[in-house]
């Protein structure tokens, strides 16, 4: 009986804490609801309601769902890309000088490239097609990732691949236990700035020769004048921003025990 009083007691604490995570939210919509009670030719700001309103159009003009289904896609595939490219330059880069004298440098300045300005490049050489939009999402990646990495691998205790030599441990051992282990952390953070970028580079993309996705609607809605439909697409956007931190978290919960541990003390 007792045991089970304490599981209800931890349980009942866990909701206490999710829904505290998420009073301000709630108090930012309630303000938000306040703030447009006006009639609408009064404000430029579209109230809840008449956002929910401009949900159901889209989704009745057949264009929300599957909008949100290629920008997640191409998100995922330029997170996808820009890791590819990103994790073995941070290893190389952080592990060895030669490494870093070829590719820190030039990663530096990739990284100070504003991605937009990159667009109309990537369009003369991959054209406007989905390839360009990746890309894209991969380039504004690419220098988060890389620098999270790189310094992960830098803060590895040399005493511990000296040690591993001395005992002669296969190199493939080494990177899997000692450098990719090492780096975990640092990689973990550098994915939710990269996840964070390659939103924002998904806006710019999603603006060149799209008939699809949530950008397209946000420029559509722009261009009509829409605010409502404006404001669905930046709700959209946020939501799938939140439903990227949880993957995030998902996969630190997976991969990396220790916290897991102490999030759960």
């Amino acid at each position: 009986m007792n045991n089970l009083f304490s599981a209800i007691a931890k349980l009942h604490h866990k909701a206490f804490i999710s829904l505290k995570a998420w009073l301000s939210t709630i108090a930012i919509l309630f303000l938000w609801f306040l703030i447009t009670l006006t009639p609408a030719e009064n404000r430029a700001l579209p109230s809840p309601i008449e956002v929910i309103k401009a949900f159901v159009d889209l989704n009745n003009e057949g264009i929300l769902l599957p909008s949100l289904a290629i920008s997640i896609f191409r998100v995922v595939a330029g997170l996808l890309l820009g890791i590819a490219f990103a994790l073995p330059s941070g290893i190389i880069s952080g592990g060895s000088k030669i490494g870093e004298s070829v590719i820190n440098k030039p990663s530096h300045m990739l990284r100070s490239i504003p991605f937009p300005a990159l667009a109309p490049l990537l369009i003369i050489f991959l054209g406007v097609d989905e390839m360009m939009k990746i890309m894209l999402i991969a380039l504004g990646v690419f220098g988060p990732m890389y620098v999270n990495i790189r310094d992960g691998v830098r803060n590895i205790d040399p005493k511990l691949i000296e040690l591993a030599k001395a005992y002669n441990v296969k190199k493939s051992t080494v990177f899997t236990t000692i450098f990719m282990r090492g780096t975990l952390a640092n990689f973990m953070t550098g994915l939710r700035f990269s996840i964070s970028v390659a939103w924002v580079a998904l806006v710019t993309c999603e603006t060149v020769n799209s008939s699809i996705g949530i950008g397209y609607i946000l420029s559509r809605a722009q261009q009509f004048f829409r605010p409502d439909q404006m404001m669905a697409c930046i709700i959209l956007y946020a939501i799938a921003g939140l439903g990227s931190e949880v993957t995030a978290n998902i996969f630190e919960y997976w991969l990396m025990p220790e916290r897991r541990v102490n999030r759960e003390s």
